[in-house]
């Protein structure tokens, strides 16, 4: 896999720039320079979103010169290409340093690796008769794989575990007529939130929610037919507060309890350490066209969190 074609190296949702010198701490010592390049980078995704170029750029120091294979996905760019020129060449040899770093520190036979290789898919709660999933899960997946609850949910964990080797991974994902497909599914799924009917198609959300209704009567008719489960909570799909829906039967639990997403979405912006740490500095926190301005990143965390009681209760405790 190219570098260009791994997830971690979309221009927004995966990985944050500061987030990289966190994975440095084995390696070395930060420098001055370590904050430039973060600087720069910053700048030049502000360009990316000012532009609205997140799919024809990605964060890797620079795409390949003997190939076009890139362009069949619509990129056209490396994050480095947006840089300053009199700062580029260090900020291709600093991001593929970190990048290099951070990719080690998750690879299988590392503590983070072997930790997130051992994490279950999915999760029943059987005193509460819940199911647990990133993303969600589809009417024909329900039926298919958790008729038998517990059954369908640890075999796919079963699956998963002896699949989740670096080694093994993507193969495993990309086979479109395997239960590595169900996996990702239920990773990536969003059909089970009002407005998301086209989103596999065409990416495209109706935030009027007028399907709601019909949301609801499927995932009442595919719990009806999942032996143990009668709701299922979800994350993957952020609001600001806990959404419950469908007479309590679809529970999304992200309400953007991060500092970073609450304040920028999914886009990459300076938080208030980075300005600490650059005091003296003019550090951008708009696009060079003005068309783009990074939005403030508090210092707390808010949103909210639940607890799930025996009796099938939902108890909100707002921050």
């Amino acid at each position: 896999m190219m570098p260009y074609q791994r997830y971690s190296s979309y221009t927004h949702a995966v990985v944050h720039p500061g987030e990289y010198h966190n994975y440095l701490d084995d390696v070395r010592s930060l420098d001055e320079k370590d904050d430039i390049v973060l600087d720069q980078l910053y700048e030049a995704v502000m360009e990316v979103y000012a532009f609205r170029a997140h799919s024809a750029v990605r964060m890797v120091p620079e795409l390949p010169t003997t190939t076009t294979h890139h362009q069949h996905y619509g990129i056209q760019y490396a994050i480095t290409d947006i840089v300053d020129p009199k700062h580029r060449d260090l900020a291709r040899e600093r991001l593929e340093e970190y990048q290099a770093a951070y990719l080690n520190a998750f690879r299988s036979g590392t503590d983070l690796g072997d930790f997130v290789e051992k994490r279950p898919i999915v999760h029943l709660a059987e005193n509460i008769n819940t199911l647990f999933v990133h993303g969600g899960v589809s009417h024909d997946i329900g039926i298919q794989y958790f008729a038998k609850g517990k059954e369908g949910a640890d075999m796919l964990n079963k699956v998963w575990w002896e699949h989740s080797h670096e080694g093994k991974l993507v193969d495993f994902l990309s086979r479109e007529d395997d239960l590595g497909h169900v996996v990702y599914e239920l990773l990536t799924y969003r059909g089970n939130h009002p407005g998301y009917a086209n989103w596999e198609t065409q990416g495209e959300f109706d935030d009027d929610e007028s399907d709601l209704d019909q949301v609801c009567a499927t995932l009442h008719d595919m719990l009806s037919k999942m032996d143990g489960i009668d709701r299922i909570a979800v994350g993957h799909t952020p609001n600001d507060e806990v959404q419950i829906r469908c007479d309590g039967a679809f529970l999304a639990l992200d309400s953007t309890l991060g500092r970073w997403i609450r304040g920028t979405g999914n886009e990459y912006c300076p938080g208030p350490e980075h300005f600490e740490r650059r005091q003296g500095v003019d550090v951008a926190r708009t696009s060079r066209n003005g068309n783009y301005r990074c939005g403030d990143i508090k210092k707390v965390c808010e949103g909210q969190i639940v607890r799930l009681d025996s009796d099938m209760s939902v108890n909100i405790l707002t921050m």
